[in-house]
């Protein structure tokens, strides 16, 4: 539709030009019909010779190319022009006696409307300027194509960044003229993509454009729904992100004799330090949305705490005296890991993973068999279940290690999973 309607106005535009030239006028005959048309001519005033009624202009983006969205700023720059196209009831002529069917004015010598960009980020003045000519037809139909940078506020929405989507507006108005003195339509196409060149970041998923009678002048609302091209973000933020994550857990399979285990840790908390200072420097300062990414980055910098804590009160207790006595609450951790290492037990012992029988173990100190009526009885008082003997801190030690990787484990990949699949939905 947009193609078709560009080669229409193309082929009119060429024949226009091609008849104008045709009829060979010369340019006495051009600078004579300038100098008449302008001789009573004032660019102050609206060229409508009924001034009680309203000037009716005809208004469509054509967008050349999405330049940037600045998340930290939250502004987008986009480059294109306004085609604005209004009848001059002050500038028509006779073209069959001149020859000519169209001219080409100066902006400052006739009449155009004031425009601005209402939610402009940085300057305010109307568009245009003294180097732009307007094509004027000899029945009064004024064509301008104003060229801008614009440079737009935007609200953005970081929640799911970088899985995000925004809707970023461009919205023009008169700012002298009331509707009931210039009054904005919008134009077949609302927004034409004339030698759009995409961007490599966001992609335009639609666009549309309404007016707003609300106010006393008619403001135009261009709307481009940006989507975010993420596969960079994936890449070169997401990914090491979780990976380091999954190293964070790590540290609890470095034995404590080694000692590297606190080295290890500390490296892994500044590493996400890190990660957090680079998406805080590229999302907004603001507490209106909070991404995702910087929450799961805070649960990660939590786990590493949790990691760093938990190595310094594990080298604590796996260098305590033997001669110390082991609590009842440890004893408990030391059960639980050999619970979990082993599989199933087996003919009364506990085996599986574990490299010795494990669980409860029954060390016999002394069997006395008396034969009596032809039936073996085992002395009940010689049968002792002694669990703690043989335990040491080491084996806290071990136990610690053992219940907080798997529990770590399960924890990472339940909060990675969790976030960052609604990230990824609901972006």
């Amino acid at each position: 539709m947009i193609s078709v309607s560009l080669q229409c106005f193309g082929l009119l535009l060429f024949a226009s030009v091609a008849l104008a030239t045709h009829l060979n006028y010369d340019i006495s005959t051009y600078r004579t019909t300038m100098t008449s048309l302008l001789s009573n001519y004032s660019s102050k005033v609206r060229p409508i010779v009924n001034q009680g009624q309203s000037l009716q202009l005809q208004l469509s983006l054509w967008i050349a190319g999405i330049n940037d969205v600045s998340d930290v700023d939250s502004k987008m720059t986009t480059t294109g022009y306004l085609y604005v196209r209004w009848k001059d009831e002050l500038l028509n002529w006779d073209s069959t006696a001149t020859g000519m069917f169209w001219m080409q004015f100066n902006q400052k010598d006739i009449w155009v409307p004031d425009i601005v960009l209402k939610n402009g980020f940085t300057d305010f003045k109307m568009m245009g300027g003294d180097f732009y000519y307007l094509y004027v037809y000899n029945d009064g139909w004024v064509d301008w194509y104003p060229y801008k940078v614009f440079e737009t506020s935007c609200e953005l929405d970081v929640t799911y960044y970088p899985f995000d989507r925004q809707t970023c507006n461009i919205i023009v108005k008169s700012w002298s003229y009331s509707r009931w003195e210039v009054n904005f339509t919008l134009n077949d196409p609302k927004i034409g993509f004339d030698e759009f060149v995409p961007n490599s970041i966001w992609h335009l998923d639609s666009y549309d454009a309404t007016t707003d009678y609300s106010q006393e002048s008619t403001d135009i609302k261009f709307i481009l729904k940006l989507k975010r091209k993420s596969q960079y973000f994936i890449i070169n933020l997401v990914i090491p992100i979780i990976l380091v994550g999954i190293l964070n857990i790590f540290v609890f399979v470095i034995p404590a004799d080694a000692g590297e285990k606190m080295g290890f840790s500390v490296t892994i908390f500044l590493t996400f330090a890190v990660f957090l200072t680079i998406v805080s420097g590229e999302l907004p300062k603001t507490s209106d949305s909070i991404s995702i990414l910087s929450i799961y980055l805070i649960i990660e910098l939590g786990i590493s705490i949790s990691s760093i804590m938990a190595s310094a009160l594990q080298l604590g207790i796996h260098h305590r005296k033997s001669t110390q006595e082991i609590g009842k609450g440890f004893r408990i951790l030391i059960r639980a890991a050999e619970r979990l290492r082993c599989k199933g037990k087996a003919g009364g012992a506990v085996t599986g993973c574990c490299p010795k029988p494990c669980g409860k173990q029954i060390h016999v100190k002394e069997l006395t068999v008396r034969k009596r009526e032809n039936t073996l009885k085992v002395d009940s008082s010689a049968l002792e279940e002694d669990e703690e003997e043989g335990k040491e801190w080491s084996d806290v030690s071990s136990a610690i290690d053992f219940l907080a990787f798997f529990g770590l484990i399960f924890f990472q990949l339940l909060v990675t999973i969790i976030l960052f699949s609604y990230a990824a939905a609901s972006g």
